[in-house]
């Protein structure tokens, strides 16, 4: 009896078409994982954000965006202005972490918390990433090469610590180039005597040395950011060398954790100059928000929403939701 079977022919016809469906299909698959992707980006921020609130509903307050990069967490300095780490670190007692909150307490004299005093501790906290902390389309969660020569940590296993892909809105200006060396500026290791030293107040609700309760928002919860994605230089997402991703997560008040909006918002991309942002030769380029997401960026409000923002928004309007205070209130775009 005569047997059937494929011919050579038949047999690359099927091969084609398989090869077909799987060209069609893979751009398909990537965006659904993408989607999702976003998706639990934007539930980071949302977790973010109600644990902010909580934090203004026990202590009167938003969390605090800490002192300066020399800095990091310390518990037995409490909360607020007085509080040397940055809001990430404040944030921890409110989205179940507490535990880490409390590990680096020296238990002794608090104005000892300078940089790493107690570095034992202080490295095992900035070694413990969270997933919460970073955006699964930018890099996984793990330690990530820093700048040791800002935290005095050289002896952090070449200084690798846990990153962070999110940052507190500072408002709608620039942070100054901050000059001298006055016992209140914590850019230069002091302890802030006041509120005031060393505060930077561009209308935001976190930057440095802030104490921002909801009623100081004068143009509306809904109406202002909390925090949002940050801009980071694709070339340098497991390096130390962006200017605005190079320390821990727990350090205090610097562009890694608090981000400006006197620019437009911009998706990850390299070959980007100070031009690029509307800033002047030499001025850090990196303090703008931004995203690893095509089309759009995730931005948390004060009152806890969180939205997909558009990177082409009026850069007016964008000015606008990072100042608490502008008066300018409007129908937002999104």
């Amino acid at each position: 009896m005569k047997k059937s079977a494929f011919t050579l022919v038949e047999l690359l016809v099927v091969i084609a078409i398989i090869g077909m469906l799987i060209g069609l299909l893979l751009p398909a698959v990537q965006q659904a994982r993408e989607a999702a992707r976003q998706i639990q980006c934007s539930n980071n921020l949302k977790q973010l954000a109600l644990g902010a609130l909580n934090s203004e509903a026990t202590v009167g307050f938003y969390p605090s965006a800490g002192w300066y990069y020399g800095w990091v967490g310390e518990p037995d300095r409490g909360v607020g202005a007085g509080q040397p780490g940055g809001w990430m670190y404040s944030l921890l007692p409110y989205i179940e972490q507490n535990a880490l909150y409390m590990l680096p307490a020296t238990g002794g004299d608090p104005s000892e918390a300078k940089c790493l005093n107690n570095k034992t501790k202080a490295k095992e906290m900035c070694q413990t990433p969270l997933n919460i902390y970073y955006c699964p389309s930018r890099r996984k969660r793990k330690l990530y090469k820093t700048n040791v020569s800002k935290n005095n940590a050289d002896s952090w296993d070449g200084g690798l610590a846990a990153r962070m892909d999110y940052a507190g809105n500072g408002g709608n200006k620039g942070e100054p180039n901050w000059s001298g060396s006055g016992a209140g500026n914590p850019r230069y290791g002091n302890v802030p005597n006041t509120l005031n030293d060393g505060l930077w107040d561009a209308g935001g609700v976190l930057f440095r040395c802030s104490q921002i309760a909801a009623a100081n928002i004068y143009d509306g919860t809904s109406n202002t950011y909390l925090c949002g994605e940050k801009y980071v230089n694709p070339a340098h997402y497991t390096t130390s060398g962006d200017g605005g991703d190079d320390n821990t997560v727990f350090c205090g008040g610097d562009q890694d954790n608090i981000r400006h909006a006197y620019a437009s918002p911009y998706q990850d991309r390299r070959g980007l100059s100070a031009s690029s942002f509307g800033c002047a030769s030499g001025k850090v380029q990196a303090a703008v928000f931004g995203s690893a997401h095509a089309g759009s960026l995730g931005m948390a409000m004060a009152d806890g929403s969180v939205y997909r923002v558009s990177y082409a928004i009026n850069k007016e309007i964008h000015r606008n939701l990072s100042n608490r205070m502008d008066e300018n209130v409007f129908t937002r775009p999104f």
